[in-house]
């Protein structure tokens, strides 16, 4: 069969292929896949579906919010879509499974301090040009260093070493072993673009759309009929930024938009039986982790008898059943429930008598949280643990803030105590990799310097096994004394019109190039 750019698998050791069934959490190593028949997608036909011309799309947050297409200004909702679309990554994370994209192998040496990367044949940017390993190094190179907002994705690779060995193969050192690179960097954020881009305007990508024009809030991409990958099934795609989720939901019905990222849960449960459109459910491996994130390194939270009252005053399955409406389950303060590597961590039950005590004992009775409606429902959980609080003696005060502002300024948001917050539920290595070491920009817990120690031990060690006991120990130290009061998991809702199909998310992040429906 061809191949598709999310079936290269890199189960290289012979490691067990883990399914996960939806609500069951999955222990063990990171999820890798396996190359099979049961990789192929299907066909626009096999789907049900036809071909589209223009498939228009409804998303979050204004597309100009930020350079459309600009991978090193990237944020989240509409801004991703179109990244995703535009280019192709190293690698991916696909429903819990590590997956190559660009890559065709990536290999450490004996204490995973070099890393060499092998790409796959064939491939074109949109020019027409070829992507080699110079490209890499330059998209590596760059990604890593300022102004792009994940070079500390990239803080640990020795970026002016990164090396071109001919035209396929990169070998990229590390100022220190780590043995967890393909997923804590690569899989993370790894988009490839040409040798010298550095603006990015009219960019370039290897990805199956182009980007045609940008008009206000709407951003126009046109199918690559060239795609590596296969071509496309929507010739175009018009990402048209909604900052609202019940505005998204009504342009669907109104027939603006085709589809709907991102629906409130009372969206969802008002529409499920409107023939005229579906709702999309994520599952588990495409949900929201939501948090109310306490700074470990800021008063009140550097004492852990507040941590561990918080989040024993708060009733989860009430969050839940009030805010998400059932459509969602509940956390227990770590991330990655239900994908591979969980520490299968006991469910974390209200106390209100131990979190009275633990308040008393720390002095606090008032606190004041930073919140707004981030993800539907985060407002009303934010004022029903006032009320839960409200109940352990303690008054919680909410500074609201609006959407659009909320992650105007990332580089601050570690500068505060106590804040509304959430993260895409992967697997917790990759998570804790990502956003609890010193310079990541969402470290909003502000873990310790201990903490931090054992974490780059942990992503030091090669043996997968090893490291992923290494990281169960992180995980269980998170759960007794971190900072997250991660209450519940949010299923990705999106609704589509009648007859829309083919949609996939991946890295909670939808994709449209195998989309199809009624014409």
């Amino acid at each position: 069969m061809s191949p598709t750019p999310y079936d290269s698998p890199f189960n290289r050791r012979a490691l067990l292929r883990m399914g996960l069934v939806a609500g069951a959490a999955v222990a063990g190593v990171p999820l890798l896949s396996a190359c099979g028949d049961d990789d192929e997608q299907p066909s626009p036909a096999a789907a049900g579906g036809g071909s589209l011309a223009v498939l228009k799309v409804g998303a979050p947050n204004a597309v100009t919010d930020a350079e459309a297409g600009n991978p090193l200004l990237t944020s989240i909702g509409a801004t991703l879509i179109v990244m995703r679309h535009v280019y192709d990554s190293l690698m991916v994370l696909d429903n819990g499974e590590y997956k190559y994209q660009l890559a065709e192998s990536v290999q450490p040496n004996a204490d995973g301090s070099v890393w060499t990367i092998n790409l796959r044949s064939g491939v074109t940017f949109h020019d027409g040009k070829p992507v080699t390993a110079a490209d890499v190094v330059h998209s590596i190179r760059t990604l890593g260093a300022k102004p792009s907002n994940r070079a500390s994705v990239y803080a640990n690779v020795d970026l002016a070493k990164v090396t071109a060995v001919n035209d396929r193969t990169v070998t990229v050192p590390l100022l220190t072993p780590r043995g967890d690179f393909k997923e804590a960097v690569l899989v993370v954020f790894s988009p490839v673009f040409p040798a010298g881009m550095t603006e990015f305007s009219k960019p370039i990508g290897s990805g199956p759309y182009r980007l045609a024009e940008r008009n206000g809030t709407t951003t126009r991409l046109v199918a690559n009929e060239q795609y590596w990958g296969g071509k496309p099934s929507v010739a175009e795609l018009q990402i048209v930024g909604i900052l609202d989720a019940g505005a998204r939901l009504s342009a669907l019905k109104a027939g603006q938009v085709d589809y709907a990222v991102s629906i409130s849960s009372t969206g969802a449960k008002t529409e499920a039986a409107n023939s005229e459109l579906t709702v999309v459910r994520g599952g588990p491996a495409n949900a929201n982790a939501l948090s109310f994130a306490m700074n470990q390194k800021l008063a009140p939270f550097d004492d852990v008898r507040v941590r561990q009252a918080v989040r024993l005053a708060v009733d989860r399955q009430a969050l839940v059943d009030n805010a998400l409406l059932g459509l969602g389950s509940t956390a227990d303060d770590v991330v990655g429930k239900s994908l591979p590597g969980y520490a299968d961590l006991p469910a974390r039950a209200r106390d209100l008598e131990q979190a009275k005590r633990l308040f008393a004992e720390a002095g606090i009775t008032k606190l004041t949280l930073r919140t707004g409606e981030i993800v539907p429902g985060m407002l009303n959980a934010s004022r029903l643990m006032a009320q839960q609080l409200k109940e352990a003696g303690v008054e919680l005060t909410l500074q609201e803030i609006s959407p659009d502002a909320y992650y105007a300024d990332l580089m601050t948001l570690a500068t505060h105590p106590f804040q509304a917050f959430y993260y895409v539920n992967r697997p917790a290595a990759v998570h804790l990799s990502a956003v609890t070491h010193g310079k990541a920009p969402f470290n909003v817990t502000g873990t310790s310097a201990a903490y931090q120690a054992r974490l780059a031990k942990a992503q030091a060690t090669v043996d997968d096994n090893a490291r992923a006991e290494a990281f169960k120990a992180l995980q269980e130290e998170f759960y007794k004394e971190g900072g997250d009061l991660l209450w519940g998991f949010q299923e990705q809702l999106d609704a589509a019109r009648k007859g829309i199909s083919g949609v996939r998310t991946m890295q909670s992040v939808q994709l449209f190039d195998r989309a199809t429906g009624p014409a």
